[in-house]
């Protein structure tokens, strides 16, 4: 299987897709459990239930040999125990925005997305592809979703498209190309793989990467304007003109860089970090040793480091797990893996974490 080979190949990419093998062990008091088959959400309906936390996680299924054969998606809600699907050997997910999961998976002749909404214990069609979706991200606001394609037969990138969605979840119109696909050059080869973000202001944000480093490209909707930066690691996000972004290296830990979108300056902003996410301006990572710290990117203050009782998930279409968390707090989970009761809210200002579901804020 393709997906197979490009990791064994490419220390990089893996960097982008940590966790999707090798992590197989089954969510605590699921493996006896039947697996989802969840019944369409009713129409017209928002989603999500007030203050409840969703969070999801994906964990390979090997064979005797190794080979990857399935991916199991476990959604829930903190506190509350989960559900699983099994889902094709291409699959992905990410989330949660506004209590859904975007779940993707593909058959060998179709791509399919759903929307899954823990809380209602539903799931919405959203769309079926002949191209390959590789992975989707749906933006903060939930109005609209973000795919990478390539196609079925050559492996082509058939670059970025963005479909805009109902507050129910369903697709208002076809979805439209917005980043055409990358060729391979000198400099990064084959592109291996393709991470998406949103930010709150509507940017998106593409991590092309291949064995030795990524080219990262931001689209700002408004003015259709694409800033590129070459010779990095993939993207955890922009904040006001910034880019935040690992450093092009081969393992973990690895530099968190940040560069300077009009005049493509760069520095270093973190020298070691495993697991790391960016929040709007607050980057919260790991140092070795499995604590936790925080650097306010606007500001330069910095937090920790302190043991908080997990690691920030790393968000994005190539996640394999993510959870929600209080407005100001960032959600954190054992070994970056959530479980329905190992779910934690870290304060970057109070330098804490707290069990997601006894915050109060």
């Amino acid at each position: 299987m393709e997906s197979m080979r490009w990791l064994r190949l490419a220390p990089l990419a893996l960097a982008v897709v940590a966790g999707a093998v090798g992590i197989g062990r089954p969510i605590a008091g699921a493996a006896g459990d039947p697996a989802w088959d969840p019944p369409p959400c009713p129409p017209d309906d928002s989603g999500g239930a007030p203050g409840a936390a969703a969070w999801y996680r994906l964990d390979p299924t090997l064979d005797r040999q190794g080979t990857l054969v399935a991916m199991r998606l476990t959604v829930g809600l903190a506190g509350a125990g989960g559900r699983w699907l099994a889902l094709a050997p291409e699959s992905f997910a990410s989330g949660p925005v506004g209590g859904r999961v975007l779940a993707g998976t593909d058959d060998g002749a179709v791509s399919s997305l759903r929307l899954l909404d823990p809380a209602r214990a539903c799931a919405t069609a959203v769309a079926d592809e002949g191209d390959v979706i590789r992975s989707a991200v749906i933006a903060p606001d939930g109005r609209s979703l973000v795919e990478h394609r390539v196609d079925r037969q050559t492996r082509d990138d058939l670059g970025v498209w963005r479909r805009a969605l109902a507050a129910d979840g369903t697709p208002t119109g076809d979805a439209v190309l917005v980043l055409p696909g990358l060729a391979p050059d000198a400099t990064h080869g084959r592109t291996f793989t393709t991470e998406l973000l949103v930010e709150a202001d509507g940017r998106l944000v593409a991590s092309s990467c291949g064995a030795e480093a990524c080219r990262v490209r931001v689209l700002d909707p408004g003015s259709g304007e694409v800033t590129s930066v070459e010779r990095i690691g993939p993207a955890l996000g922009v904040t006001g003109g910034r880019l935040v972004a690992r450093a092009a290296c081969a393992g973990e830990p690895c530099g968190l860089v940040s560069v300077d979108l009009s005049s493509r300056a760069r520095a270093t902003v973190v020298e070691a970090a495993l697991a790391a996410g960016l929040d709007g301006a607050t980057l919260v990572y790991e140092v070795p040793g499995g604590r936790v710290a925080s650097l306010e990117i606007t500001t330069g203050r910095r937090s920790g480091p302190v043991d908080a009782g997990g690691v920030p998930m790393r968000g994005g279409s190539l996640a394999q797990a993510g959870s929600a968390a209080p407005d100001g707090t960032i959600p954190l989970a054992p070994g970056g893996r959530p479980t329905a009761t190992g779910l934690r809210a870290f304060d970057p200002d109070l330098g804490t974490s707290t069990i997601i579901g006894e915050v109060r804020r």
